[in-house]
């Protein structure tokens, strides 16, 4: 059995044993990440440091994706292993931030907005993403009052140990419960695909 197979079935087994919701806990919220290699005190650090660049307290900021379970979620990327190539994905949770963000992007006019791609990101967020308390910054960070700090603030984490030159993106939202919400739904997604595989 491969190394990747091994995870998914751990991974399955933990969702059918415990759960949806204690699944979400256990491997997006609450554990070392896997791009970390168990060292919690270089995790903190690492956290500490973006939370300073950003204004947000460290406890707030969490790595999800295959950099925090070492594989990725998305079953259309059939749950690829964290590799060279891989980005780091970061949830980090501020009330203050989310409201900034979405009154902003509520303010925008889509006439204005001269990329087709922008304009349906912008879209996605007000249909989709923000029903679930979830801001996706990498998509229209360039839209939001705080852009210079959080572009300047993930370029420097892409200098620092262990996530050198891997992309760093940031996923916004409302809330714990938002957080949580958002990958359950995920994760139920996902149990349909493993259950049938």
């Amino acid at each position: 059995m491969s190394k990747k197979d091994a995870k998914i079935i751990e991974f399955k087994t933990s969702i059918v044993k415990h759960g949806i919701e204690a699944a979400t806990t256990t491997y997006l919220m609450d554990r070392v990440p896997f791009v970390f290699n168990k060292d919690r005190e270089l995790y903190r650090e690492w956290k500490r440091k973006l939370g300073k660049l950003i204004d947000i307290d460290p406890l707030n900021i969490t790595i999800i994706g295959s950099g925090g379970i070492g594989f990725s979620l998305n079953p259309h990327k059939k749950f690829k292993l964290f590799s060279a190539d891989s980005d780091i994905d970061v949830a980090v949770v501020s009330e203050h931030h989310f409201s900034v963000a979405w009154r902003s992007l509520r303010a925008t006019k889509l006439p204005d907005v001269r990329s087709s791609k922008d304009r349906e990101a912008i879209k996605e967020h007000r249909n989709n993403y923000i029903y679930w308390g979830c801001i996706a910054t990498d998509r229209v960070l360039s839209y939001l009052p705080f852009v210079r700090q959080w572009t300047e603030a993930t370029s420097a984490m892409a200098g620092e140990n262990p996530t050198e030159e891997r992309d760093v993106k940031i996923r916004l939202y409302r809330d714990y419960e938002s957080l949580r919400a958002y990958h359950m739904s995920g994760m139920e997604n996902l149990l349909s695909t493993l259950m049938a595989s």
